[in-house]
């Protein structure tokens, strides 16, 4: 029997993988997998205000909740990636577990930071406010409702003699002074 020359493994590239992390510890399993050699990670966070009993708090939490992204060649470092602390398994649709590298290098390219600021939704229906930006700058309205899949709100106004509704960003507006 004669010996066959190993050749290397097709898939010994680094390539990038989804990763399910235990609940609420993707920045502790993310920095964990930081410390592996040959394994580069991308935990995207979201930066939010948010009300409390306290009053209003920003809180700083993962993009994609249980979940982050992590560079490694599969066939050498799976098993120590996949057993590493907070992670729980590799994430696959059917028999592909890789992740394009112009999805994460996208991705990355949207958080030059690897955080998404979002604006202060706090602007609750009934609020008298004040528009401080664009072309309505100076005049007053009423918040009507938040549309937080468009990230506006929609606020009535008077204008010209007649009540309008119009769909605005929350950061063109203040909360009105009440003298």
């Amino acid at each position: 029997m004669r010996d066959q020359p190993t050749e290397p493994h097709p898939k010994q590239n680094p390539e990038w993988h989804c990763l399910r992390t235990q609940t609420k510890r993707e920045h502790i399993a993310a920095a964990l997998l930081d410390r592996l050699e040959d394994v580069e990670v991308f935990c995207p966070r979201i930066s939010q205000v948010r009300k409390t009993r306290t009053g209003k708090k920003r809180f700083t939490e993962a993009l994609f909740p249980g979940y982050i992204f992590a560079r490694f060649c599969f066939y050498t470092h799976s098993r120590q990636v996949v057993h590493s602390q907070g992670i729980t398994k590799m994430v696959q649709l059917g028999d592909r577990r890789v992740i394009p590298e112009r999805v994460i290098n996208d991705l990355k390219a949207s958080l030059p930071e690897g955080i998404m600021e979002s604006p202060d939704r706090s602007v609750e229906p009934g609020a008298d406010i004040e528009f401080v930006a664009g072309s309505l700058k100076g005049l007053n309205g009423k918040v009507l409702a938040q549309l937080p899949a468009k990230n506006r709100i929609q606020v009535l106004l008077e204008f010209l003699g007649r009540e309008i509704t119009v769909d605005v960003s929350p950061d063109a507006v203040l909360l009105a002074k009440n003298d």
